[in-house]
């Protein structure tokens, strides 16, 4: 099974594809695109980058999971008082409408991950994100010809990979820290659990650290007592797709860019130093904070883990996903370190369409919510359906209309069957019968024929005809009688020709007369030439003549047995 992780990020595009099945997973290939605004990147040209780098790496468009980013959230801590997740689901929206006063709720998608349970109540990590931005997101993945089977926030999908790998495992309380570019994401993991996730944007100048879109003073602009609680409301404004930096912001920086002085890198680093010092402040963490993980693309400057464990005084690492997942193409290129430092969120995407999710969170929810394979087919698959229910209609119809043709045909000749029957062999003494008693069954059965073979036996039997007489017939007379039909039967009907009366004799030496009438002149001769290429019987025309009374031609054929060789050279 292939899973796509897609993380679109403030100026990096970043596809990780992962490949296998129960708990082992191999990465197949993972690319970073960068992308700016001001370069004069549009949002077509990013489509353009998303589709090649799918034909690239040759992958499903059906199996992705996208991102969204925590700067575009509002991020919230609830307790809720219940413990059930059935419970939870259902009235999660409106327990959360008290903590998101500044917006109405009903625009708002609504997301949770469960960390902790306390006295029968549950404590949550609450993001809501504006349903505009979700439509958004998803109007653009659809110029890429992608349909995301799931959404998930940027720091829950970072978080979904180092928990994967067993990076919580043993540890009371563990700091993510992701620094790419101009963007700050901070998460924190009590107790193997994500508690809160929160994403700040860094400016260069002033040296301010600032939160997206709202612009508030960091912390969230609340009470500093009100644990896990930051205000990181969506940048409202209509721009192109959130991978391209907003223009007009000429302060953004990089942190890995040589462009800037050793004194600002080093006020840069501070002020992430304060952030973090902050978030950790805010939160009533159950125990103490015992390592830092460092990842994002800044995180690969020489000495910065040093840094972070001298000022926090606790280990500071930069996990080695590589080893975890096979490598992919990168493991064998100086990109190594950087698959480790740039891969953790978009990995977490692509463990998530694998059905590994330990945060537990998905934005395609109700008017988004993602309808499954079938519903992009379904059209298509009722249509194939129809066609398929019309053609085995029409042809089920065409085979009982062949049905009823074959049992009218067969109606006709056992009627035949019997007329025949009842012309040769009628009864004469009972006058409540046409026919002689049949030799075989009973009228009931309409076993006329078996009957006329009967009734030749024994009168083959009685009058000759057996074996060793000289004078036996080689052809019943139903059998010359039948000839003399198939013959008038390749004659056209428009000459009109009525069998009046015959008189048959089947032996060899016999001869039998047919006495026709006729509309037209030559129909004597025109039924006489049918006989010409006929196997059993041969004829020729005794009488023709005009019936002046009703002005009909009145014929008389004489039909008689071919010789046989055998008989011709004797």
């Amino acid at each position: 099974m292939i899973s796509v992780g897609l993380e679109m990020g403030n100026n990096a595009i970043k596809l990780a594809v992962l490949e296998g099945g129960r708990g082992a997973f191999k990465l197949r290939g993972f690319e970073v695109h960068r992308s700016d605004a001001k370069k004069g990147e549009a949002e077509d040209d990013i489509v353009s980058v998303v589709d090649a780098a799918l034909k690239r790496l040759k992958v499903p468009r059906n199996q992705v999971v996208a991102s969204i980013r925590a700067q575009d959230c509002a991020i919230r801590e609830i307790t809720v008082p219940f413990t059930d997740e059935d419970k939870i689901r259902k009235t999660v929206k409106y327990q959360a409408e008290n903590y998101f006063t500044s917006m109405s709720i009903d625009d708002l998608i609504i997301e949770y991950s469960k960390f902790a349970e306390v006295d029968q109540k549950s404590k949550l990590m609450v993001a809501g994100i504006k349903k505009a931005h979700i439509e958004r997101r998803l109007e653009f993945l659809q110029e890429c010809g992608i349909d995301p089977v799931s959404i998930d926030l940027d720091v829950a999908a970072l978080y979904n990979t180092l928990a994967h790998v067993g990076t919580f495992e043993g540890k009371g309380a563990v700091l993510i820290v992701d620094i790419e570019a101009d963007t700050l994401r901070i998460g924190v993991v009590d107790g193997g659990k994500l508690r809160l996730a929160r994403a700040v944007r860094m400016q260069l100048g002033s040296m301010r650290l600032e939160k997206a879109g709202g612009r508030a003073p960091a912390g969230g602009g609340g009470d500093p007592d009100d644990s896990g609680v930051f205000d990181t409301a969506a940048d409202e404004s209509a721009r192109l797709p959130v991978v391209i930096l907003d223009e007009g912001e000429d302060e953004a920086f990089s942190l890995e860019d040589s462009g800037i002085s050793e004194v600002e890198r080093q006020g840069i680093i501070h002020r992430v130093f304060m952030e973090i010092d902050r978030t950790v402040a805010s939160v009533n963490l159950s125990s103490e904070v015992e390592q830092l993980c460092l990842s994002g693309a800044s995180c690969a400057l020489d000495g910065i883990e040093a840094l972070f464990s001298e000022h926090f005084e606790l280990p500071a690492v930069r996990v080695d996903l590589s080893d975890h997942f096979g490598g992919g193409p990168d493991k064998k290129s100086k990109q190594e370190a950087s698959l480790s430092l740039q891969a953790g969120t978009a990995l977490g995407l692509a463990l998530k369409g694998l059905g590994v999710d330990h945060a537990g969170m998905d934005f395609r929810q109700e008017e988004f919510a993602f309808s499954g394979m079938f519903a992009r087919v379904k059209r298509s698959l009722a249509c194939t359906l129809t066609l398929s229910f019309a053609l085995v209609f029409l042809y089920a119809f065409s085979l009982k209309q062949d049905l009823g043709e074959k049992k009218n045909g067969l109606a006709g000749v056992k009627s035949l069957q019997r007329n025949l029957y009842t012309v040769l062999f009628p009864s004469l003494d009972d006058p409540t019968t046409d026919h002689l008693p049949l030799r075989t069954g009973s009228a009931d059965d309409g076993r006329f024929y078996e009957s006329l073979k009967s009734e030749q036996v024994r009168l083959q039997q009685k009058f000759g005809g057996g074996a060793g007489d000289q004078g036996a017939a080689r052809y019943s007379a139903l059998e010359i009688l039948r000839q003399f039909s198939i013959c008038k039967s390749q004659v056209s009907g428009d000459w009109g020709i009525q069998l009046l009366k015959s008189r048959i004799d089947p032996r060899d030496t016999g001869r039998s007369y047919f006495d026709c009438v006729s509309d037209a002149q030559g129909a004597a001769i025109e039924l006489a030439r049918r006989f010409e290429n006929n196997p059993v019987v041969s004829a020729k025309v005794q009488t023709s003549q005009l019936d002046p009374k009703t002005g009909k031609w009145l014929f008389q054929l004489q039909v008689e047995l071919r010789v046989e060789e055998g008989q011709r050279r004797g």
